[in-house]
């Protein structure tokens, strides 16, 4: 019995009510809410996670959901949680892909994330653009691309596509604009790969997507949806 009442009241926590002190994004990989962000966004080394919540356009309306941990990648700055809320009933398709080629110096971008989503920035999505500008990261990091597409803190764990609506990686970080403007780093999707590949769960990026034909306004706007909006509840 005690079991069940403990069960219930995880299920009837009161998500607006709690006040979110951290924020980062995230990427929703699969139709039942599997979704990639980055390891630091979801962990704390001087506080506790006491909650986890995911807010994205569902059914064409601003909700958040509960969200769980359910594997992290350190070393690469990683993390797959998923969705443990009972009002999401899943989602009808995934409309990007994944290139398994390493994408090319020069090759334009975007970022879509929520940079300082609880304070400054407000919590409508943001997308940026850039190029990429090396196929390698902070002092020749060989997992993380380079690009010009400004990531401010709050946008990590967001996706980095191309304009085919082909998912490129993972956005990690920024460095500080007083070391250099523009530049910003991209965890490579083949690294994101290797996680999916070690879950319980299998789960398998679609190759081709939804999206071809369409105006890049008309892909942004779908590919929206589904990025998440992660809100953090240290203690």
């Amino acid at each position: 019995k005690n079991q069940k009442s403990k069960r219930k009241n995880k299920e009837e926590i009161d998500l607006d009510s709690i006040p979110w002190n951290a924020n980062g994004s995230g990427l929703i990989l699969s139709k039942d809410g599997y979704i990639a962000t980055n390891a630091h966004v979801v962990t704390s080394e001087e506080k506790t996670v006491k909650n986890i919540g995911v807010e994205f356009n569902y059914k064409d309306e601003i909700k958040t959901f509960n969200a769980k941990v359910v594997k992290t990648d350190f070393v690469n700055d990683l993390a797959v949680i998923k969705i443990d809320d009972k009002s999401f009933k899943g989602l009808t398709e995934i409309p990007f892909s994944i290139k398994n080629d390493e994408a090319e110096l020069g090759e334009e971008v975007f970022a879509l994330g929520y940079p300082l989503a609880l304070n400054l920035m407000g919590t409508d999505i943001k997308f940026t653009d850039g190029r990429i500008s090396s196929k390698t990261g902070f002092r020749g990091n060989i997992s993380t691309y380079q690009s010009s597409a400004p990531i401010q803190p709050g946008s990590s764990g967001g996706p980095l596509f191309d304009f085919n609506g082909n998912l490129l990686g993972i956005n990690s970080s920024g460095l500080a604009k007083e070391i250099a403007d523009n530049v910003s780093y991209t965890i490579k999707i083949s690294y994101l790969n290797t996680l999916l590949n070690v879950l319980p769960k299998k789960i398998t990026l679609p190759r081709k997507n939804s999206l071809e034909g369409l105006s890049d306004t008309e892909k942004i706007k779908i590919l929206t949806k589904y990025v998440a909006l992660i809100k953090i509840e240290l203690v």
